[in-house]
């Protein structure tokens, strides 16, 4: 059973949720793989030194969505930064993709969730409902007050992800 994780991060702070939401992946059993959507805008400035590293780093070390990730997995988890819009242009060309398979009849019985840096995740979630998906909602975490809490809910997430899709698969 694999989970396919996509995300957009430019300094890490997103990639840390999505590493959070693998390790709950694979704590449930399921095999992963991270796509990070491919950068549209400008390199962050020499002033951010910090995020310019992680925006370098991560440039070499992930590679974007592709169709035969989406058609492989048997959930996606989409992580996304607190500011997400569905016009923006890093996930725009990927949207469009997932619209175009749903149109086509092959996202059918996939499971997904919306993973956002707060609590605000209409935006996020209401695309991915539109989309078709099977949505899991978000586990949840009791506050711990320690800055962490929004890990604990992306490992949470991503394990629960990982446990329905793996029953869903079993099912059928």
């Amino acid at each position: 059973m694999e989970v396919l994780i996509t995300f957009y991060s430019r300094c890490g702070t997103t990639e840390k949720l999505a590493l959070a939401a693998a390790v709950g992946a694979v704590q449930a059993r399921a095999q992963i793989r991270f796509r990070r959507l491919a950068d549209v805008g400008e390199a962050p400035t020499l002033d951010e030194k910090d995020c310019l590293q992680a925006f370098e780093r991560m440039r070499k070390e992930y590679i974007p969505p592709r169709e035969a990730d989406l058609l492989r997995a048997d959930a996606i988890i989409f992580v996304a930064p607190v500011d997400f819009s569905s016009v923006s242009p890093e996930w725009t060309e990927h949207l469009d993709l997932i619209e175009e398979l749903r149109s086509a009849g092959k996202l059918e019985n996939k499971v997904a969730a919306a993973i956002q840096s707060d609590t605000g995740l209409d935006a996020l979630a209401t695309t991915i409902v539109r989309s078709g998906f099977i949505v899991v909602p978000p586990a949840l975490v009791p506050a711990t007050g320690d800055g962490g809490d929004s890990a604990a809910r992306a490992l949470a997430h991503g394990r629960k992800v990982a446990e329905i899709a793996k029953l869903l698969k079993s099912q059928t």
